[in-house]
């Protein structure tokens, strides 16, 4: 969800007794202005989503295509030797893609995605060295879903079964949730994790869009 603001504005200057005595005033005005709009690839748009060629560890997976999109494959449209998940198993894949704000304000982030059939068992994370605050610890790993005030509800977290991050070391994968905050000009590698536990026919799994929100406040309405 990113919010655009375009704004063409016109100041105003007063000086002395003209504005004392309210001369000078402009009643209308009308004039024209040059406006130009691009639409750019994922990889070279405001918010750049891109897989560069062997800098990251499993940018295999996903790729910018014909329409300008970033993609995401875990089956035989990947660049692998294999064509699909592990059955029955839990899989991370760390780095698939990167995010790289390439405008002009510092940028919180976070991936809905929900409107994935298995949502509940796929993760989007992000190693705690990309995040910029203190209080997250390189090596550790965050959810990078849900959010305060976010569509699912103010305080809710994502439908993730395996990531409540409640520090009692039983079952928790991730440290807990994060929305990071993307610096202008700095790039976050992002991972996925993935749980087939139970499944073990072979054949499609899922497959669908994720959301992907950026905001200068992802809590604002």
């Amino acid at each position: 969800m990113n919010r655009r603001k375009f704004v063409i504005g016109a100041g105003s200057l007063a000086a002395g007794s003209a504005a004392a005595i309210g001369t000078g005033a402009v009643s209308n005005f009308q004039g024209s202005r040059d406006a130009a709009f691009s639409i750019a690839a994922d990889n070279n748009a405001f918010l750049g989503l891109s897989a560069p060629n062997g800098g990251l560890k499993n940018g295999e997976h996903a790729s910018v295509g014909g329409n300008n999109e970033l993609s995401i494959h875990f089956n035989s449209s990947a660049s692998v030797g294999g064509i699909g998940l592990n059955p029955d198993g839990e899989t991370w894949f760390d780095e698939v893609f990167q995010v790289t704000n390439q405008g002009t304000q510092p940028l919180d982030f976070m991936i809905d995605d929900d409107n994935l059939a298995e949502s509940q068992n796929i993760v989007f994370y992000v190693d705690g060295s990309f995040l910029p605050d203190s209080g997250y610890d390189a090596g550790d790993l965050y959810a990078i879903e849900g959010f305060p005030g976010s569509g699912e509800g103010a305080g809710r977290e994502d439908d993730d079964q395996h990531a409540s991050g409640d520090g009692d070391g039983t079952d928790d994968y991730w440290v807990g949730y994060a929305n990071p905050k993307l610096g202008v000009g700095n790039s976050m590698p992002v991972g996925i994790y993935v749980d087939t536990t139970g499944e073990n026919t072979v054949g499609q799994w899922d497959s669908g869009t994720v959301t992907i929100k950026a905001s200068t406040n992802l809590n604002q309405p």
